[in-house]
């Protein structure tokens, strides 16, 4: 692997977070503490940020090809400077996710709408009473006469009050686990949801959304039959490019993972840049708190955390941009960077001494959105289960 940015992606590097700088780190503090987003504030957000790489459009939709790793980089400088909005966006580039299974006049729409930017995409799987077990899922899609409905919860759910599309897990049988689990594309113009936004210990611009779905409807179009169902029964459309899509779309689990390993990393950084200014302008017994042996032995187990999770997270994009199986690589990488997050926050908050703990400074706000992070996309417990499936070949659940 070659450390070495190129010349463009330094390029770009700059770029981004010069623009991050001047047009959205002042408003952070203030806007985070005012709630969650509107949809018409986060694609503001989406349009402004879209030339520089952000909610980035695949070449099938007239994108430039920027390859994982300048993504990567552009996705770090973003949440160095706001998580919240970092996290929205992120999630939101599910309407990319859904107009790539969709079909018919769902696709043309999406397509209308992502390439102006005014598409919002979401992803439906935890639920009240499952989490990490997505077999023991309970939502189900039935038919209601000559019509598929979707009955159920879904909780925990970035952006779900905001989106206009939501792909959600559910089971078609009731009791067959991943036997009878498909994927739906629900359309909210068509297929409306109810959303009731959390307000969260972090991350707090970012809508995070409980969504419920009384006999909400799906178009037969919209279903997509899970790859060990077809031949075997179930509802909705299939065929093998169905099932591709499906299976492509679960894949996507690793990216995800990985961007938030690297979430963890832009957060981190964000905590070291901030407690080497204050040590270096704060005068304790005579001299700049950097001059203390104690100040620098709790920055430089900062910034080893900090580095050992950046060259984790862009290792597993790596692995991931060239296409080979990079499973173990993002669960480390999730698993550690997150919780080297909140180590190296608290030891900023530490290092800040009381004023750490005030709304001042903004320390404490990337001890909170750190905290956050340890529990999406699978929680550091399920990410070390996963890492010893891969090295032992043995499952420690089911």
């Amino acid at each position: 692997m070659d450390f070495e940015f190129s010349e463009e992606q330094k390029m770009l590097q700059t770029t981004v977070r010069d623009f991050l700088e001047k047009e959205i780190a002042p408003i952070v503090d203030e806007r985070d503490r005012q709630g969650s987003y509107s949809r018409e504030e986060l694609i503001g957000y989406i349009k402004k940020m879209m030339p520089l790489g952000f909610y980035h459009l695949p070449e099938e939709l007239g994108g430039e090809p920027l390859g994982e790793m300048t993504t990567a980089i552009t996705g770090e400088e973003l949440a160095r400077v706001w998580p919240s909005l970092s996290g929205a966006i992120g999630l939101a580039g599910m309407a990319m996710a859904a107009w790539s299974m969709a079909r018919g006049a769902t696709k043309d729409k999406l397509r209308e709408k992502i390439v102006k930017g005014e598409s919002i995409g979401c992803l439906a799987i935890t639920e009240p009473n499952v989490g990490s077990d997505t077999s023991a899922i309970e939502t189900m899609l039935t038919k209601s006469g000559d019509k598929w409905v979707v009955n159920g919860t879904k909780t925990w759910i970035t952006d779900g009050s905001v989106a206009d599309v939501c792909i959600a897990l559910v089971q078609t049988e009731r009791g067959k686990g991943q036997a009878g689990m498909a994927t739906v594309l629900l359309d909210r113009d068509v297929s409306p949801w109810q959303a009731t936004d959390f307000h969260k210990i972090g991350w707090r611009a970012c809508p995070t959304s409980e969504l419920a779905f009384d006999d909400c409807p799906v178009p037969e179009d919209n279903i997509v039959v899970a790859p060990w169902m077809l031949g075997g029964g179930g509802g909705g459309g299939g065929g093998d490019s169905a099932a591709q899509a499906y299976f492509g779309f679960m894949q996507r689990l690793n990216g995800i993972r990985a961007g938030m390993a690297l979430m963890s990393v832009g957060i981190s950084q964000a905590a070291i840049d901030a407690s080497i200014k204050f040590a270096k302008d704060r005068v304790q017994f005579g001299k700049p708190l950097a001059a203390h042996q104690l100040i620098q032995d709790m920055l430089v187990d900062m910034l080893t955390e900090t580095w050992s999770a950046r060259l984790m997270s862009y290792r597993a994009i790596w692995l991931g941009s060239k296409g080979l199986k990079n499973r173990m690589e993002t669960s480390l990488a999730k698993g550690f960077a997150t919780e080297a997050a909140v180590r190296v926050t608290s030891k900023a908050i530490q290092i800040h001494g009381a004023m750490g703990l005030s709304e001042e400074y903004p320390v404490e706000r990337y001890f909170r959105d750190a905290r956050m992070l340890t529990m999406p996309d699978g929680a550091t417990q399920i990410m070390k289960l996963i890492v010893g499936r891969e090295v032992l070949g043995v499952r420690a659940y089911v």
